[in-house]
């Protein structure tokens, strides 16, 4: 289970759950970007920060107006919500609330006002929409328009409400059209959304009619067509047009293929990722063998919504740039099994994302979880009978050595942690992070030596034990083995019973995984917490 111990200091003041359909009448503003005179910075809160993009609302948005619909018209509506992040607090108005209520999550004033923080950083006002939900407000406000609000389990922390629990698929106003017998203009204008065939037998090639120059295609795909001397055994033809395909790899029967632009002649993770950064339209498109007479089709969907960079960031959303990058470049080359991109590799990565999505149980879980992906860590000899671990350096060329967690978002707690030096303080500090970046952990105890985390992650069963440094420079000093303070004998002390348990039985299973990690303070590099593999269970 996730700390229950705050991270901060307590603010003065009891919690008070106090009414929220209320209009406010008290003299409070809207929070807006502090003023900062000329040539200085702002001193900023992490979690806290006005975002870039964030602007002022008005109450209700302008309306949409519809004219001259016909009787027959039946429209489905999709609300669309304003970004979460025009809602956050201005950082001095936090620092005025309340600590949250254990209970809930809460941070409510005697005026009935409710706050909530977020588990990825900021804090906003809070009021109940006609359904009785917790959506985001401005304090002007009597009806919330912001995106609606869940509490995270076993956190105070709260999220955007996921009701398929991916955040990934785009709210949509769909708008069908039901035509009466004999309408004359029943077969007027294309269909706006792509479909199957209404028979399965029907020929492929009337599905998707060939276009002249001048009519330009509605899919950027059905410009990829190839002259017939440039074809391999591996392209396919989809409606009579010859498509040239990423290498099915060492799967050749695999069900899923992968038609691509003909001018991207090899797709390695840089080549990928830039165009979903900048061209997604022009991706690998996913297309599969209808029955009964097989003929190929191209999925509608496109494969990836994103970067493959912000699906790692919207998991792990506290790494640090150059991590996000080299995890996601460690995924694309353990899916392929190559530097290069193939159709099974593909369709490997996006099972991952739908598993994190979803939270399903992945079958290969080195893919889902980062810890997983990173090596052993070798040891030195140091003075005397001691060792010593370097601590990699980060590169965004180089592969995945260490996670490193970027003190910039979570600036709140990175500024307390540094004015400590409780063991404790490290192991609360250690176990929130863990617990905003989706691990599971268990209580820590009170023991001031040998600071230990044991914790684990929805997807898969492995168990991670970790011991936990401040280190200061580029080395992690381990004591000799001879030392005893950091025997199995200690452990229920160091780590607690529940956590023992779970230690003992994924020690049996061969799935506990040794970790070490910290606070890493060097004169040549940022600040930084970091997470590396070990072979060895010692401090």
């Amino acid at each position: 289970m996730s700390p229950k111990h705050p991270l901060r200091p307590k603010f003065p003041g009891p919690p008070n759950d106090g009414p929220s359909g209320i209009r406010d009448t008290a003299a409070d503003t809207l929070p807006r970007r502090p003023v900062t005179p000329q040539g200085h910075e702002p001193d900023s809160q992490p979690g806290h920060q006005f975002p870039e993009h964030a602007q002022t609302l008005e109450v209700q948005p302008p309306p949409i107006e519809i004219i001259d619909l016909p009787a027959d018209l039946h429209i489905s509506r999709t609300i669309t919500d304003f970004p979460l992040g025009n809602y956050y607090l201005a950082p001095g108005l936090v620092e005025r609330l309340p600590d949250p209520d254990p209970a809930t999550g809460l941070r409510s004033i005697v005026s009935g006002r409710q706050y909530v923080d977020l588990v990825e950083g900021g804090t906003v006002s809070v009021g109940h929409d006609a359904q009785g939900h917790f959506r985001a407000k401005q304090i002007t406000e009597l009806v919330p328009s912001g995106p609606r609000l869940e509490r995270v389990e076993g956190m105070l922390k709260w999220r955007q409400f996921r009701p398929d629990n991916s955040g990934m698929v785009d709210s949509e106003l769909i708008v069908t059209v039901n035509r009466q017998p004999g309408d004359p203009n029943e077969e007027a204008g294309p269909s706006k959304r792509p479909r199957r065939n209404e028979e399965e037998n029907e020929d492929a090639a009337s599905s998707v009619p060939r276009m002249s120059e001048a009519d330009p295609p509605s899919e950027p795909w059905q410009n990829w067509e190839i002259p017939a001397q440039h074809a391999s055994p591996e392209d396919v033809t989809i409606a009579g047009v010859l498509y040239k395909t990423v290498p099915r790899g060492e799967s050749p029967d695999h069900p899923i293929v992968y038609i691509k632009n003909p001018t991207h002649l090899i797709y390695d993770f840089d080549l990928l990722q830039a165009t979903l950064r900048r061209e997604p339209e022009q991706q690998p498109r996913g297309a599969i063998q209808v029955p009964p007479n097989h003929h190929w089709e191209v999925d509608p969907q496109l494969p990836f919504v994103r970067a493959l960079t912000d699906y790692v960031a919207t998991y792990f959303p506290e790494l640090s740039e150059i991590s996000l990058l080299n995890v996601a470049r460690k995924q694309f080359h353990l899916a392929n099994g190559s530097e290069v991109a193939t159709s099974a590799g593909l369709t490997t990565l996006r099972q991952v994302f739908n598993d994190w999505r979803s939270l399903n149980i992945t079958p290969r879980p080195e893919l889902a979880d980062p810890l997983l992906m990173l090596p052993v860590s070798p040891m030195t000899a140091g003075e005397g009978i001691s060792r010593v671990m370097e601590l990699p350096l980060l590169s965004d060329q180089a592969q995945l050595q260490r996670l490193e967690f970027d003190p910039h978002k979570f600036r709140n707690e990175w500024r307390y942690f540094t004015t400590t030096q409780n063991a404790v303080d490290l192991k609360l500090f250690m176990a929130n992070l863990l617990s905003r970046n989706g691990y599971t952990v268990f209580e820590p105890t009170v023991a001031q030596s040998y600071p230990v985390l044991v914790f684990r992650r929805t997807g898969h069963d492995f168990v991670f034990f970790m011991t936990l440094h401040r280190v200061l420079g580029k080395k992690i000093h381990i004591p000799p083995s001879r030392d005893q303070g950091f025997s199995s004998n200690r452990w229920p002390e160091m780590i607690g019973p529940s956590a023992m348990q779970a230690v003992q039985d994924a020690q049996a299973a061969n799935k506990l995984v040794w970790l070490k990690g910290g606070s890493q303070i060097s004169k040549d590099r940022p600040d930084a917490v970091f997470i590396v593999r070990s072979d060895d269970p010692r401090a």
